[in-house]
Parts: C-alpha cells; structure tokens; sequence
C-alpha cells in the first residue's frame, strides 16, 4: 500500500518559488491500477516522479508499505527503488545496447550471476513476446517494441510497483490498447500494482480500477473509476469528462478491469 500524506513540492523559477504540489492525499491500495489525469501542466509527472523520489517533495509523507521513503537516502533508498520499475513516454532505452542488454541493465547493477541474468531475460522477452528481438537495437524497433522491451526492463528486479508516467501518449491507438492490455496483464497475473499519469481517456476507460484528478497541483477528488467518471462532485473534473466524454458504463468498466 502507498499512503501520500500532506505532500508538497516547489521549483524555483527565476528566482521565484512556484509551488507544483498543494497539500497532495492518497491511498493506493495494493493490486489497484491506478490513474493520475488531469489537464497540462497539473502537477501529474512531478507527482509520479514523487513517488520513487526522482522528485524529493519538500514536505509531506510517502510512506509505502509502512516505510515513509522520504526519510531514505543511500543504500536504502536503492534498494526501495528495486521493488518499483517505471516505463516513460520515449521509451529512456540505451541506444547503443540490444533489446537482450536493455533489460539485463537493472540485474547486472545489481549484482546477479550471467546464469540468472539470462534465464531472467528471455523469461521476460517470452512475457512481452520479443524473444526474436533478442539482438536488435533499439533503432531497429517500432514505439509498441521499445515500450515493450521499456516494461520488461521495467520488470527485470520483480518490482511490486510499476509507475507509468505517459507510457502509451507517443504510441497510435491499436499499439496503445496491446500495451494497456499487456500492463492489465501483469497486475491480473503478478499482483503488481501500477500508478499511471496518461491524458488519454481510454487507457482509464479500459484498465483502471480508481483514478485520482489533479488540477493547479491539488487533489480534486479521488475514488473508484465509475463513480468519479459519472458522478464527479467538483465543477472542474465535470467540465473535464465532458469536454473527454470520459463516461463509461458499469458492464464496460467490469468488462475492463475484471
């Protein structure tokens, strides 16, 4: 489970403060996918970026599974890091490396024999199903290729979290639903729990199961996808579903998340 309590966060802009993150509160419970949407410049990255803090907050807690991360550093803090992989929009793959050396990064930094690295490897090429794509590069791959060998990297230390921060915004619709369906996948199968930023209303639509809003770096409203789709209480997120026709019926969103 992941408790986010009280958190903020600020940039300096020219000499100015510019707060990013107002007073953020969240429960994600384990097994959950979970949305973060919200228009531009809302604060949805930076808060991802919170989680596994590539963005220390300035205050607040995250405490995940009883251990409040922002009071480890060092060691510790690398370690918490193995148990939650994270995909990105473009993919972040080493360009001069194969598909095969890709995925293998996160296990030779960490100390693994070359036995387990392999067997690890073409276990998880097998998953994603680029097992001939084992000697390729990167170049050599279409965007739903890269983000598949980017979830299997992603995998590779057996993380209990996946964080997805635009994951599918460079991908056309049908490689969008192949990867939306392959992260339904491994949360169906592995119990992993993944937090994903996306402004495209149909990847929430087809996998999540909650969803928060944010907007001008506050939590709006948070709670199960139907009712917040349907029955949003704020003017703003009601305005949003209109403007996305983000409704969704009960049969559509059990038929996706079940």
């Amino acid at each position: 489970m992941i408790m986010i309590k009280g958190l903020y966060k600020s940039f300096e802009n020219e000499g100015q403060e510019v707060e990013v993150l107002k007073n953020v509160n969240l429960t994600i419970e384990d097994g959950d996918i979970f949305g973060i949407i919200g228009p531009s410049g809302a604060g949805k990255s930076t808060l991802i970026r919170c989680f596994n803090l590539l963005e220390k907050p300035n205050k607040g807690e995250i405490i995940v599974d009883g251990v409040n991360i922002t009071k480890l550093n060092g060691k510790k803090l690398r370690d918490f890091r193995k148990n939650m992989g994270m995909i990105f929009q473009h993919f972040n793959l080493l360009q001069n490396s194969t598909v095969y050396k890709n995925i293998a990064f996160p296990l030779e930094i960490s100390g693994y024999s070359k036995d387990f690295i392999e067997q690890r490897v073409l276990e998880l090429l097998d998953m994603v199903n680029l097992k001939d794509k084992k000697d390729a590069y990167p170049s050599m791959l279409s965007g739903g290729q890269k983000q598949r060998v980017a979830i299997a990297r992603a995998l590779a230390l057996n993380p209990k979290y996946i964080l997805s921060d635009e994951a599918t915004s460079a991908l056309d619709p049908l490689t969008t639903r192949s990867i939306s369906d392959l992260l339904k996948f491994f949360n169906k199968k592995y119990g992993i729990t993944i937090i994903l930023i996306t402004h495209e209303m149909d990847v929430v639509k087809e996998i999540c199961n909650k969803v928060a809003f944010i907007n001008n770096g506050r939590i709006i409203e948070w709670g199960n996808t139907y009712d917040l789709l349907n029955f949003p209480k704020s003017i703003e997120i009601k305005q949003f579903v209109n403007e996305n026709n983000f409704k969704i019926d009960k049969e559509e969103l059990f038929k996706n998340v079940s």
